[in-house]
């Protein structure tokens, strides 16, 4: 078990994030009541607090990461990832409110109110028009883009997928799960040797899982694969035997490839949409999709390039 934060030597910079005890998040949580729980991503569980002190929104989400407590060796860095989550501000991420290491490791983020895109796709009645699909393309682009390029180090997310983007009351779109699911990467390097594969395997790189690194290319490929591919056409990816070579392929990214192939790629658009979208939006997004899950990483746009073709139709793909 974790010691409290204050015996580590690194500097938590408590006038962004507050340290929590644990006794006041279970408070807030209802002793972490089932029917308080909002759901669960690659290291625990998330669940709605309500919190009395007044400096602090009334609600809030409280992540408990319960694999991390199993993994001792992994304290510091928890401690080294809360200090630099606490220095990360983008208005397309889910902010970081405080912490808690006092037996338990729980992080405290702000709760985003109208639920996850995975639920708005998938889930709900109500069906997401392009617009509002087009300007979450654009939304998470942007949060990827701080990330990899806006912070002093780049910072990988390594979990991008439906259910951690959460969308507010007017459908932007907020990046969140940083529950220790992603690593800094050194400027020069680019990618990271000998990691530990984490993330949901639909929406992961292939080469994570055939060579055991990762890099900023690991993150378009997810990108392509959720927030251009899913979105667009409304389909759950899902993995299947390759007959060929016996690996596996991902089944949304072999349909585009093949819609591309016999010049019909707007077939790909989600049915539910019944032509109400712009053709030229959807072409691009679907095109872009298909370059970021190129199977070389060398291949794929990086973000810069694939927000800007997603911003400019006017701008060439190649």
């Amino acid at each position: 078990m974790c010691r409290p934060l204050r015996d580590h030597s690194i500097h938590i910079d408590l006038q962004v994030a507050r340290e929590f005890s644990y006794n006041e998040l279970s408070a807030a949580t209802s002793n972490f009541s089932r029917d308080r729980k909002l759901g669960a991503g690659s290291f625990g569980e998330v669940y709605r607090g309500e919190l009395q002190d007044p400096r602090m929104p009334p609600v809030v989400a409280v992540k408990k990461l319960t694999r991390l407590m199993e993994q001792t060796s992994h304290c510091q860095d928890f401690v080294t990832e809360v200090n630099t989550l606490s220095q990360l501000s983008h208005r397309n991420l889910v902010k970081l409110l405080g912490w808690c290491s006092g037996g338990e490791l729980l992080l405290v983020y702000e709760l985003v109110t109208n639920g996850s895109l995975e639920e708005h796709l998938h889930g709900s009645e109500r069906l997401l028009t392009w617009p509002e699909r087009y300007k979450i393309v654009l939304c998470v682009g942007a949060a990827i883009d701080y990330l990899h390029n806006g912070y002093r180090n780049r910072i990988l997310h390594r979990d991008i997928k439906p259910s951690n983007v959460m969308l507010d009351d007017a459908f932007d779109a907020k990046l969140g799960d940083f529950g220790l699911v992603r690593q800094l990467v050194d400027p020069e390097q680019g990618s990271l040797g000998g990691t530990g594969m984490i993330g949901t395997r639909v929406y992961m790189d292939p080469i994570c899982i055939t060579s055991h690194t990762v890099s900023t290319a690991s993150d378009m490929y997810s990108f392509g694969v959720l927030l251009l591919l899913e979105i667009a056409a409304g389909m759950k990816p899902d993995l299947v035997q390759g007959a060929a070579r016996g690996d596996l392929s991902n089944t949304l990214v072999e349909a585009v490839r093949e819609s591309y192939a016999r010049g019909a790629v707007l077939d790909m658009a989600d049915k539910r949409l019944k032509g109400n979208f712009n053709s030229s939006q959807m072409e691009r997004v679907l095109a872009v999709g298909r370059l970021c899950v190129e199977l070389e990483r060398q291949h794929r746009p990086n973000i810069k390039r694939a927000v800007n073709l997603l911003s400019d139709l006017s701008l060439p793909l190649l």
